[in-house]
């Protein structure tokens, strides 16, 4: 019964992150209600055993109390950060942007695209709607750009996602790979293993997995790395530590007063910083920076 609550309880709390995600954790909810009914109707169709010993009454009892315990704490762990009105709102077609919205990838499309796109990977646990605000700027500027969505909003479960992106016939002939945190960290390795069919690497609040390659992993690639100097997620000592990581003309951009969640639009983050600067012009001097790196890379 208890597991029967906990899916409603995430429905009814993040109900439109759900939704908006990759098909694998409502798909999860769903099992998990379904197998708790049936346990349900089983129990009450099924008449005690008597004749057992208590041990083997008990333990499967005990295992299953566990199972459906660790079920309960998985679940509620994975429910994304749902993203915020003003994100969403963001991903309206109009102003010279066509947006497609499928299980797997959110595409923001110029009426006349460049040559150059970014593909996205969003951090951990956060609907991947939540950074439409800072992206469709770029979109904008007419870079095409493509947010994946992975299994349970977590991007160590498909690395290689760009693959799917990078060489489409799509009228992009060169990509950059980035991302937020986790999902910055994953296109980082990502990058690494694909220097020679990418352009450029963006990191937003985040820097290379500890124990990457050195800075030659990255060579031949464009490197940014923006970063909020309030973020106690991804702290300003440990992008000085990253700089060892990355190549030595990468362009590091702090965003002073600049938390973690200021790079998307999805409510507050536990764990997080102070902010001392409003949202709106920590998330413009992000664009900004991001758009810096598009246009180098865009100019050749």
């Amino acid at each position: 019964m208890i597991a029967l609550i906990t899916v409603a309880m995430c429905l009814a709390t993040a109900w439109g992150g759900i939704w908006a995600s990759h098909p694998a954790y409502w798909s999860t909810l769903l099992l998990v209600a379904g197998i708790s009914g049936a346990m349900i109707w089983w129990a009450l169709r099924t008449p005690m055993p008597t004749h057992h010993s208590p041990f083997r009454l008990w333990l499967p009892r005990a295992a299953l109390v566990l199972g459906t315990l660790f079920t309960i704490l998985v679940l509620l762990y994975l429910r994304p950060l749902v993203a915020d009105g003003v994100a969403v709102d963001a991903l309206t077609a109009g102003g010279g942007v066509s947006v497609d919205d499928s299980m797997s990838e959110i595409r923001l499309t110029p009426d006349e695209p460049k040559g150059t796109g970014l593909v996205f990977y969003p951090g951990a646990k956060v609907d991947p709607r939540a950074y439409s605000r800072l992206l469709r700027p770029l979109a904008e500027a007419g870079y095409t750009v493509v947010v994946v969505k992975f299994p349970y909003n977590l991007a160590v479960f498909g690395i290689d996602a760009a693959d799917d992106v990078n060489g489409a016939d799509d009228g992009v002939d060169r990509w950059i790979v980035g991302g937020h945190s986790l999902g910055g960290a994953m296109a980082a390795s990502y990058s690494m293993n694909h220097r020679d069919e990418l352009a450029g690497l963006l990191l937003w609040a985040a820097y290379p997995a500890p124990g990457s390659s050195g800075s030659e992993g990255f060579d031949g690639l464009d490197v940014t790395s923006v970063y909020g100097t309030e973020d106690q997620l991804a702290t300003v000592d440990d992008i000085i530590l990253s700089k060892a990581m990355l190549p030595a003309d990468t362009h590091f951009v702090p965003v002073e007063g600049g938390i973690h969640a200021y790079f998307g639009d999805y409510g507050s983050q536990s764990g997080d910083g102070t902010a001392t600067i409003e949202r709106d012009d920590a998330q413009a001097q992000i664009v900004t920076a991001t758009l810096e790196q598009l246009d180098r890379v865009d100019a050749g």
